[in-house]
């Protein structure tokens, strides 16, 4: 009765996994379907049906007639190395080419057909195997044919697994290994004890844990388009890297799909991501398909040669720039394309992701191609980024590396010397003197520039305490300083701690602010800028004119200063008359004002006639070192 109680258990068994299977894909029908998994099932019922009909015959609990017995019998026999066959190829399929899976795949079916009808002819023969009373199998060539034929594909299982190990995706080895040992070891236990309990209760347990497998794999699907996500995404790349294997990966974010789903709707959206999946499925031959991001997939393909990636290319070219339509609505949008090549361009799958994440930000901020591949050339310019990323780290640990030059700001009228803008510069061992334009864009993307601005408040206020002779007429000295410095009233204390520190008085350092960053981060900055003015420091708005301009922010920020962007005050269309005008608003407004960017006699004389009150630019000076700056001081201090 226990082979009998081994088949109903796992008869429970395949009837849990095949009501669990049917119930998540009624929750969600766009999940795959495990095919191969669920030919098993079906193949492995089939297989406890014949193994219950022969031993209900076995053990007298149902009656056949004696021929339809036997038939039982053999038949049951037969099932054991056609099961491990179908296993053997669900393995196979996933670890050969087609065309050695094909060869292979006839030459054992081949096998197992001459063994089915040797075995089947045997009903009426009754040579190849030795029933006993109860017509149960205990000998004969047919028995021991089955068992070695079992055997035999069970070895050839694990020989292809070897073969292939670098094939099988991380995570899946154990799994490939202990299917074909299992099977083995419990042919050659019914061999020996005439018993094949481990086998239908070791092959249950196998489907059972490739089952939860699934389940788990599971979790790496996209519930909306039912392609696997980040997750599965990451775990290939780390499997591809760590094997050595050579793929093209084309990396596709659709551009501006919120505006898709704010003018079109959420439902429209996830169509068109579901349509998109399904066409990118037939992009690349043996390609697959990842959802990394909201609006952005992968597609992974093994190694393309140049002309391949080419054509892919011109295909997607042509199919992009046809109206989309989904759920009777037309759409047309852009989508940017980043090729990457492994293991070229990345050994290690944070790698990888840096490099789309930069490909895809150089696409996005040049405009001029939707469509790049990763090449030597942009690998050297993420390497001088990721340099200059380096020196900034540096520099906050080595605060000598940041150096301070000042563009001085003379009076209109007077024509002296009456303040500075304090500029920063990196100076690197390894990659000389970088600009500011170069650096605080990644300063800022880092987190550092806060940390930045602490440096240089502090080697300002120092300037200014170790100068205080030549800086006894300076009005101010003024710091650029970003949205984050502002963020919050604790750094706003920092700040002022250090000003405080340092013995200078607040009204000696002034705070320059671009307009566009104040407007973009007006209500996270306000509080903080009010702080500043009630201690006295300086406040000034820079870049005035850029095209930003909000009367709204002049009225309520408590600026006392604002600097007009040099390209209003090298306008010189209808005669300077926009830098008259401006100067008659901020006059009333009751501001000071500088115009930067001053490089020509005529812009002074113009500059001066609009009554403004100070300048700067290189018909003065420009950026000096802190040396040079001092000369400066003590010669206008002489006139």
């Amino acid at each position: 009765m226990e082979l009998i109680g081994a088949e109903f258990f796992s008869i429970i068994v395949v009837a849990a996994i095949l009501f669990d299977r049917w119930k998540v894909q009624k929750q969600n029908s766009s999940l795959p379907a495990d095919k191969a998994f669920f030919k098993l099932l079906v193949a492995y019922t089939g297989f406890l049906v014949i193994a219950l009909f022969n031993h209900a015959s076995i053990l007298q609990v149902v009656k056949f007639p004696l021929l339809l017995e036997r038939s039982i019998t053999i038949v049951h026999l037969v099932t054991f190395p056609l099961f491990i066959l179908l296993w053997l190829l669900s393995i196979e399929s996933q670890l050969l080419e087609r065309k050695p899976f094909v060869i292979l795949g006839i030459l054992q079916i081949g096998v197992l057909a001459v063994y089915a009808i040797y075995s089947l002819a045997d009903i009426l023969l009754g040579r190849a195997y030795i029933l006993d009373d109860t017509l149960k199998a205990i000998g004969g060539n047919g028995f021991i044919t089955t068992v070695l034929l079992s055997v035999a594909y069970c070895v050839l299982a694990l020989a292809i697994i070897a073969i292939s190990w670098k094939k099988i995706e991380m995570g899946n080895h154990l799994l490939f290994i202990i299917i074909p040992l299992l099977l083995m070891v419990s042919m050659v236990f019914f061999y020996l004890f005439e018993q094949h309990n481990l086998f239908t209760l070791g092959t249950s347990f196998v489907l059972l844990m490739n089952y939860l497998f699934l389940l788990r794999k599971r979790l790496e699907i996209d519930s909306l388009t039912g392609v696997p996500n980040q997750t599965a995404f990451m775990t290939r790349l780390e499997w591809i890297l760590r094997q050595g294997h050579e793929a093209t990966v084309f990396v596709l974010d659709i551009e501006n799909f919120r505006f898709i789903n704010h003018r079109y709707g959420i439902a429209v959206g996830d169509a068109l991501l579901q349509s998109f999946a399904t066409y990118l499925s037939t992009l690349v031959q043996d390609g697959v398909i990842y959802r990394v991001a909201g609006n952005r997939f992968a597609v992974v393909a093994p190694k393309l040669s140049h002309n391949e990636i080419v054509r892919v290319v011109n295909r997607f070219k042509v199919k992009i720039k046809q109206p989309w339509e989904v759920a009777d609505t037309t759409i047309s949008f852009h989508v940017n394309v980043a090729i990457i090549e492994l293991p070229d361009h990345a050994d290690a799958k944070d790698q990888v992701v840096d490099t789309i994440d930069f490909t895809l930000s150089e696409i996005k901020s040049r405009r001029r191609q939707s469509i790049v591949i990763y090449s030597k050339r942009l690998m050297l310019l993420r390497q001088r980024r990721l340099d200059i990323l380096t020196a900034l780290r540096n520099a906050i640990s080595n605060e000598s590396m940041v150096v301070v030059h000042y563009q001085p700001i003379y009076d209109t009228s007077s024509g002296h010397l009456v303040s500075a803008e304090a500029l920063m510069r990196l100076q690197d061992d390894q990659l000389g003197l970088l600009m500011p334009g170069e650096f605080i864009p990644f300063a800022e993307h880092a987190g550092l520039i806060v940390n930045l601005t602490e440096i240089m408040l502090r080697r300002v206020c120092t300037f200014l305490t170790n100068h205080k002779t030549a800086f006894r007429h300076l009005n101010h000295i003024s710091i650029n300083v970003s949205a984050e410095d502002f963020s919050s009233m604790e750094m706003s204390k920092r700040l002022l701690d250090i000003i405080d520190n340092s013995g200078v008085r607040a009204s000696r350092i002034s705070f320059e602010m671009t307009e566009s960053l104040l407007l973009e981060s007006y209500e996270t900055v306000k509080n903080s800028w009010g702080a500043f003015a009630q201690r006295g420091v300086t406040l000034a708005l820079d870049d005035f004119g850029t095209g930003y301009s909000n009367l709204e922010a002049l009225v309520n920020m408590p600026f006392d200063i604002v600097k007009i962007d040099r390209s209003v005050v090298s306008n010189s269309t209808n005669n300077f008359e926009l830098i008259t005008l401006i100067s008659v608003v901020l006059e009333r407004l009751g501001k000071r004002m500088i115009a930067e960017g001053v490089e020509t006699q005529e812009q002074v004389e113009f500059v001066r006639a609009a009554g403004i009150d100070c300048m700067q630019g290189y018909f003065f000076s420009k950026p000096v070192p802190e040396d040079h700056f001092l000369n400066l001081l003590r010669y206008d201090n002489a006139k």
